[in-house]
């Protein structure tokens, strides 16, 4: 596919992530970035600027120009329907998004009207061979598993299933999507949970990685230490999603972008290894297995713990996460793996990087990236 790569989220984690890897595959003369500012100029800063964040050089760089910006946002792309590039555009990959845990008002505006305004834009246009639409693994809601292990289907849930309004923003985009443009060349990509990078730790993001910390600092949690839980990195979630756009052919259109039954650690891997990493002894057979309404006991050792954080959004934050954490998933990627993705590393494999770039940053920092 020679054609033209349409990018939206360039300016995110993941979105970035995947421009990168974009680049480092030869393709950065054909990336088509969508970013929003004032002006392209602005736009094609905001996109530099997180690039650099996630590893790339300024040969990297270089290779993006203002032209390759299509300054819009995604609530005005009627503005932008003219552009004679959108002809040229083979693969769409989407992974704009409001992502957070808190009850955000434009969640619904972003994440499924902007998808909808996407595949407006996008909808038989001559050279388009496949949308690529980032969701979520954790869109499958509660319930989802069979002995804990989610399968890649189309399907999935719009009703109190869900933990977060935002996966319900999530799932809701896909299945619009599906319905108003049903022969849009979809293609559902769900990463799973995304922390930190192989070679930059969570010095781009330390989203969801401050959690981590904080069980271990608390020594308590709703899961049993044996569990499994599914974690990649954000930098091999970027290799799946390139290798995916530029395969001829597909044979599914549903994939996990997931640590699976190979990869995924348990929780007492994980504690060996953030102990290892941070010098100190695991918590071990000191670890306490709460349930999530037991989580506010933990108030008064959060105080201690975590002092610089508002103890109310840490104990909210901690009964959003508890309960995903319970819920034990592990995200199953056959179809990945069919397709001749290589297995995700495995979370303990990198953890010590993820602990060395944070350390300088207070918890109620690393919070700010998950509750916008």
């Amino acid at each position: 596919m020679n054609n033209l790569m349409l990018m939206t989220g360039a300016t995110g984690f993941l979105g970035g992530a995947n421009a990168v890897e974009a680049i480092h595959r030869g393709l950065g003369k054909n990336l088509l970035l969508l970013a929003r500012a004032e002006t392209p100029a602005a736009a094609h800063a905001r996109v530099i600027e997180n690039l650099q964040l996630l590893g790339a050089s300024a040969a990297d760089v270089a290779q993006i120009g203002v032209e390759q910006i299509l300054c819009c946002d995604l609530s005005e792309l009627d503005k932008v329907s003219n552009d004679p590039r959108l002809d040229q555009v083979s693969v769409v990959i989407h992974s704009a998004a409001l992502a957070t845990f808190s009850n955000h008002p434009l969640l619904e505006t972003i994440n499924v009207d902007g998808t909808l305004a996407l595949g407006k834009l996008m909808h038989r246009r001559p050279a388009l061979k496949r949308f690529m639409y980032i969701g979520t693994a954790m869109a499958c809601g509660e319930g989802a598993g069979i002995n804990a292990v989610v399968k890649e289907q189309i399907d999935l849930p719009l009703g109190d299933e869900h933990l977060v309004a935002y996966t319900r923003s999530k799932a809701m985009g896909e299945k619009k999507l599906r319905d108003t443009y049903p022969d849009l060349p979809v293609v559902y990509v769900r990463p799973s949970i995304i922390v930190g990078h192989t070679v930059l730790g969570c010095a781009p993001s330390q989203s969801i990685f401050w959690v981590f910390m904080v069980w271990q600092l608390l020594g308590a949690l709703t899961t049993s230490l044996d569990e499994k839980v599914d974690v990649v990195p954000v930098d091999w979630c970027a290799q799946a999603i390139i290798d995916l756009a530029q395969k001829e052919t597909l044979t599914h259109n549903v994939f996990h972008i997931s640590a699976g039954l190979g990869s995924s650690v348990s929780f007492r891997e994980i504690d060996l290894a953030l102990a290892a990493a941070r010098g100190i002894e695991p918590i071990g057979a000191t670890y306490k297995q709460i349930k999530p309404d037991a989580i506010a006991t933990l108030l008064p050792r959060m105080r201690e713990c975590v002092p610089e954080c508002n103890d109310r959004l840490l104990l909210r934050a901690l009964k959003l996460y508890g309960a995903f954490a319970g819920l034990n998933y592990v995200f199953d990627n056959e179809n990945l793996l069919a397709e001749g993705i290589r297995p995700a590393p495995l979370f303990t494999d990198y953890l010590a990087l993820c602990v060395e770039s944070a350390k300088h940053i207070p918890i109620a920092e690393q919070m700010k990236w998950d509750f916008k």
